[in-house]
């Protein structure tokens, strides 16, 4: 295919349900200069046939066979076949917008980019909802009034970006020739959680231009059950999260940057132990929580530079300050029973309030209901002469009593 203007990359391991609307949303791309480079990492469901039915209709498929290693090797795999100007990853059991890489190409060429960021938008299917991600802003970082189709600026502008946010390779389009100047970059990791991390790193960090198409062009899919992150929480897979951690920080001191991203690195640490210790198996919790523990030694911690939520810096506190997980468990279990009891004495408070409320209320709407009665009964018009002429007797003799 000659004057490719954009390679896109899509690793694919058993997505047969996804996989579909993935390439659905690809080859109706506004943008047809594109060669679509799709990498079947070793599936053993009908992952690979449906490949083929699709490269029957669009020539500008390209199926590369591999054995089953990772979404990591499978890019670097694309990455080596790729001819286009730009690169661009896509998750096989995600979808872009239709004119995803028209709009990125755009404001690649416009600005001269070495790097395009772009927005996205999460689908959950099981809801049948989207959501976005409040934090990931980048447009709040710079002017309102900034227009980004002409706008560059580089990692320090973004600084929370480089570790703490959308550590993804398929959030941005790369210049080829950018990528080609470098031979160490880390896309061969033999790693299951964080696979993308050091290569977000070393990316943000290398760009002397970076832009931002500011569209929510990516959908990314938070209820695959079978991803490689949801798969990952049940067996010692998980564990490779330190193994990024590590490489990460060898990054950072190789490019003499860890001073100056050191508490972002420590709180890269935090977030990314207490996350994925949350949600590993309850077989695993035990030796995770020593690793945390070893990590967490390295941290020089300090409340206003460490920035990330109270539920991570709470769970923070409390693993440094237990000697075991058992502890730790017994700790969290008595706080947990404590909220429970004080909620449920403030529930109980105000369920009390909000009852003796409710019957003083009905004793005088009761009250009042009574008096209305007897006003207005036949009894009491016929006995009001009377009741006027108790009251004269009864102002007579008061009047006796006094003289």
């Amino acid at each position: 295919m000659i004057n490719v203007k954009v390679s896109v990359i899509i690793p694919i391991y058993n997505v047969e349900k996804y996989v579909g609307k993935c390439l659905d949303s690809v080859v109706n791309q506004t943008l047809k200069n594109i060669e679509i480079i799709c990498v079947n990492d070793g599936s053993t469901d009908n992952s690979l046939r449906i490949l083929e039915e699709y490269s029957q209709k669009d020539r500008r498929i390209n199926i590369i066979n591999k054995k089953n290693k990772g979404a990591s090797w499978a890019r670097k795999t694309g990455l080596n076949a790729a001819k286009g100007e730009f690169i661009a990853f896509v998750d096989s059991d995600d979808w872009v917008e239709s004119d995803t890489f028209e709009k990125m190409y755009e404001n690649a060429i416009q600005n001269n980019s070495d790097l395009v960021m772009l927005n996205f938008r999460f689908y959950d299917e099981t809801k049948n909802e989207y959501s976005d991600w409040p934090d990931y802003n980048i447009a709040k970082y710079f002017d309102e009034n900034v227009d980004f189709n002409n706008f560059v600026f580089d990692h320090n502008s973004i600084k929370i970006h480089l570790l703490n946010l959308s550590h993804t390779a398929w959030s941005k389009l790369y210049r080829s020739e950018f990528l080609s100047k470098y031979d160490d970059f880390y896309l061969e990791m033999a790693i299951s959680l964080g696979e993308d991390v050091p290569f977000h790193v070393q990316v943000l960090l290398r760009a002397n231009r970076i832009s931002f198409c500011n569209y929510k062009l990516y959908n990314y899919r938070t209820s695959n059950l079978n991803s490689i992150c949801n798969l990952s929480v049940n067996n010692e897979k998980i564990f490779d999260i330190f193994k990024a951690i590590d490489t990460v920080e060898n990054i950072l001191v190789e490019n003499s940057k860890m001073d100056v991203f050191r508490y972002e690195f420590f709180t890269f640490i935090i977030v990314q132990s207490i996350q994925w210790f949350n949600e590993c198996d309850m077989y695993l919790k035990n030796d995770f929580f020593n690793c945390m523990k070893k990590y967490f030694s390295k941290i020089d911690y300090d409340e206003d530079k460490i920035k990330c939520s109270s539920f991570y810096k709470n769970n923070y506190q409390n693993i440094s300050n237990s000697y075991s997980y058992r502890e730790f468990d017994l700790n969290n279990k008595i706080l947990k029973l404590k909220t429970t009891i004080k909620n449920d004495v403030e529930i109980n408070f105000k369920r009390d309030i909000e009852s003796q409320k409710q019957d003083y209320e009905k004793k005088l709407e009761f009250k009042d209901r009574t008096i209305n009665e007897i006003i207005y009964s036949k009894s009491w018009k016929v006995t009001k002469p009377l009741r006027y002429f108790g009251k004269i007797m009864r102002v007579l003799r008061d009047n006796n009593k006094i003289n």
